[in-house]
C-alpha cells in the first residue's frame, strides 16, 4: 500500500501536517511520499505562488486579511467552473500520471490546491484512487466546498455545519483534528528543555512566535517586553526564514529579550515556556494545545486566522487580544498563574494528539487495509 501527500510550499505549517501523517501512515507499513501540489501546474507557479504568499503575509497583511474576506464572501469561488478551480485543475493531468506509475491506493492532501485538483482528476478517473482532504484551520475557508473528497477531516466537530454548508458531503467529514507530530504529543520537562536550549534555568518565560515565515510587529512589541518584564524574567522571538526581523531584533541589543532564527526546535522551545504568545495559525496553535502550553493570541494576519482566533477563545484553550495590547495582555497573563492554568487544563482536556493516527486508520479502512494503531 502507498500513499501519496500532497502539501503547498505556502508556509512551514502544511509541511509540518504532511510530515506527521507520513509518520503515522509509515508506523502502520505504507509507503509515504510527500510531493508539492503546485508543482504539478508548473515549477514557475509553485515558485510564483509561494514568494507572493510570503510577501503578502509579512508586508501586507490588511491587504491579505481583505482579499480573504472577499472571498469567503464570493459564493463564486466554491464553482467548479470557476476560474479559480479551472486554472489549479491544470495539474491535474500531470498528477494523475504520477499517481498512477507511482501505484498509489490513496491520495491526502493538506491544501486545498491540491485537493481542487484531485476533484478535477476524480471527475475524470472512475478508479481514482481513495481521496483525502485535511482541513488545517478551524473554519471551511473559500473553495475547499469545490472539492470532492472521499474523506473529509476537518479539525473539531462542531465545525461540521460549516463544511456541509460550503458543499462538503456530510458522509465524508471525520472530525479527527489536525494531525501534529509525535514531538508535539509529548509534554517535556521544562528544566530540561531551558537547559537544551541555552536558557537560564529560572525566571518566566515568554515565548512569541511570529510563525515560519515571521510577520508582525515583533521588533516593537520586543522593545516593550524588554522595558517592562519583571528582573529575571526573559523573551524569545522566533522570527522563522523572516532575516529581516532577527536582524532588526539583534542590533537592538536587548537585555531580556533574544531573537532565533529559522529553528528546528520549535517543541523544546514551547517546553520552556510559561506563555505563548502567537498569530493564529491553525497548525501551530494546534501544536502548542497539544503540548499544553498556556497561549496568548493576537490576529496579526487575519483571513481565516481570524477564525482560528476566535474558535480557540471561546473553547477556553487560549486568551486572546487585540494587536496594540499585545504586550500589556502578555505581562497580565504571566502574572496570572490561574488563568494560565485554566488554557491548559482545557487544553489537556481536548486535544490528545492523535488527529494523524485517526486519519491513517479512517484513509488504509478506506482502502481496505486494517492496521493497529501507533
Amino acid at each position: 500500500m502507498r500513499v501519496l501527500i500532497l502539501t503547498c510550499n505556502t508556509g512551514g505549517g502544511h509541511n509540518a501536517v504532511a510530515a506527521a501523517l507520513k509518520e503515522s501512515f509509515e508506523s502502520r507499513g505504507a509507503g509515504c511520499d510527500v510531493m508539492d501540489g503546485l508543482g504539478f501546474i508548473s515549477k514557475k507557479a509553485s515558485k510564483f505562488v509561494s514568494k507572493w504568499h510570503t510577501r503578502f503575509y509579512r508586508r501586507y497583511p490588511e491587504l491579505y486579511k481583505a482579499g480573504y474576506m472577499s472571498a469567503e464572501k464570493d459564493q463564486g469561488m466554491d464553482r467548479r467552473d470557476g476560474p479559480v478551480y479551472r486554472y489549479i485543475a491544470r495539474g491535474a493531468r500531470r498528477l494523475g500520471r504520477t499517481i498512477y506509475s507511482g501505484g498509489y491506493g490513496a491520495v491526502v492532501c493538506v491544501h486545498v490546491i491540491p485537493a481542487m485538483m484531485m476533484t478535477a482528476l476524480k471527475q475524470s478517473w472512475r478508479d481514482c484512487p481513495v481521496f483525502c482532504f485535511v482541513a488545517t484551520d478551524y473554519t471551511c475557508s473559500p473553495t475547499v466546498g469545490a472539492c470532492t473528497p472521499d474523506i473529509c477531516v476537518i479539525p473539531h466537530e462542531e465545525l461540521t455545519e460549516e463544511f456541509v454548508a460550503c458543499g462538503i458531503d456530510r458522509e465524508s467529514i471525520l472530525p479527527a483534528g489536525i494531525p501534529v507530530r509525535r514531538v508535539f504529543r509529548e509534554q517535556g520537562d521544562r528544566a530540561a528543555a531551558r537547559k537544551a536550549l541555552g536558557l537560564p534555568a529560572e525566571g518566566r518565560h515568554i515565548v512569541l512566535m511570529s510563525g515560519s515565515i515571521g510577520c508582525g510587529p515583533m521588533t516593537e512589541l520586543a522593545r516593550q517586553l524588554d522595558e517592562q518584564l519583571r528582573s529575571g524574567d526573559y523573551a524569545t522571538v522566533l522570527c522563522g526564514s523572516n532575516r529581516q526581523m532577527l536582524y532588526a531584533l539583534q542590533r537592538r541589543s536587548l537585555l531580556r529579550v533574544q531573537a532565533v532564527g529559522f529553528t528546528s526546535q520549535v517543541a523544546q522551545y514551547m517546553d520552556s515556556a510559561d506563555l505563548l504568545v502567537s498569530k493564529p495559525g491553525g497548525i501551530s496553535i494546534t501544536e502548542a494545545a497539544c503540548k499544553g502550553v498556556p497561549m496568548l493570541l493576537a490576529d496579526l494576519v487575519g483571513g481565516c486566522e481570524t477564525r482560528n482566533q476566535a474558535f480557540f477563545a471561546e473553547h477556553g484553550w487560549a486568551a486572546a487580544c487585540s494587536n496594540d495590547t499585545i504586550a500589556d495582555s502578555a505581562l497580565s497573563l504571566l502574572a496570572d498563574d490561574a488563568r494560565r492554568e485554566a488554557l491548559v487544563s482545557a487544553q489537556r482536556r481536548d486535544f490528545d494528539g492523535r488527529a494523524a493516527a485517526r486519519v491513517a486508520d479512517a484513509v488504509l479502512c478506506r482502502c481496505g487495509q486494517a492496521h493497529a494503531a501507533v
